[in-house]
């Protein structure tokens, strides 16, 4: 059964939910006070299907200053299957906060409502979402999810690598999936800076993706883009998406 791939509901400031372009998530949050807003278009190539996403986070600071709270959705644009859409909303928790060459370790709950169009068209926050056979259904349905997120920095944040393991609640069709990723931030030059992940959820073989982050203002507007693939069946996926990140 082919299944949409939906972009981590995550992002970050030093971020929120596997900062853009990344899915698998950071041990890093918005500041105190602070606010972003992530939104980015994604297109499925080899399939006619567009996603639009638009996710606000905010951190409230005083005694909630380890909290970030976001609040967004999705709207998915399908030839082949019926148009569906999602709306989010996750707190992620920092359990250890993130130094320059260390480890840091937060947690991220939340509840998806899903809407989809048709049966087969299944959206996550994960990724791509295999439904048992005979067991689809169409009808509104709320999804919690939990994600435990680990972060390393090394060479003097260099190079920061991130390891994700969770899970997600199926209430239309009472089942659980597991979800998991690894990602890489890379050295960068002239504010250019190199991503890789894979990350999958269960039952689907991984799914892969490179891109690039470009600070077009240091730390407060973000522009990037990512090329990303996966194996499936009946014909490997291919997309890429084109995505913003702003902060204040």
């Amino acid at each position: 059964m082919r299944a949409a791939l939906a972009a981590a509901l995550a992002l970050a400031a030093a971020p929120a939910w596997g900062a853009r372009p990344f899915n698998t998530d950071d041990a890093r949050i918005v500041e105190p006070g602070g606010y972003q807003i992530e939104s980015y278009v994604k297109d499925q190539r080899r399939e006619s299907e567009t996603e639009f996403w638009f996710l606000p986070a905010h951190n409230f600071g005083g005694a909630l200053d380890r909290m970030e709270w976001t609040l967004g959705g999705n709207v998915v644009h399908s030839d082949q299957y019926s148009n569906s859409n999602s709306i989010t909303g996750q707190v992620k928790t920092l359990l250890l906060p993130l130094p320059e060459n260390g480890f840091g370790v937060a947690l991220t709950v939340g509840v998806t409502r899903l809407n989809p169009g048709a049966a087969e068209d299944i959206q996550t926050p994960f990724g791509p979402a295999d439904v048992p056979d005979g067991q689809s259904s169409s009808s509104v349905r709320y999804n919690p999810f939990f994600n435990l997120i680990g972060s390393l920095s090394v060479a003097d944040g260099q190079f920061v690598f991130h390891a994700n393991g969770g899970m997600i609640r199926e209430n239309g069709e009472s089942y659980t999936q597991r979800t998991w990723g690894f990602g890489a931030e890379l050295f960068g030059l002239l504010r250019i800076y190199p991503i890789a992940e894979i990350y999958g959820i269960t039952g689907e073989k991984p799914a892969k993706q490179v891109g690039v982050r470009f600070w077009a203002i240091p730390n407060r507007w973000q522009i990037d883009g990512t090329y990303g693939w996966q194996s499936a069946d009946p014909g490997n996926l291919r997309w890429i998406s084109l995505g913003v990140r702003l902060l204040w």
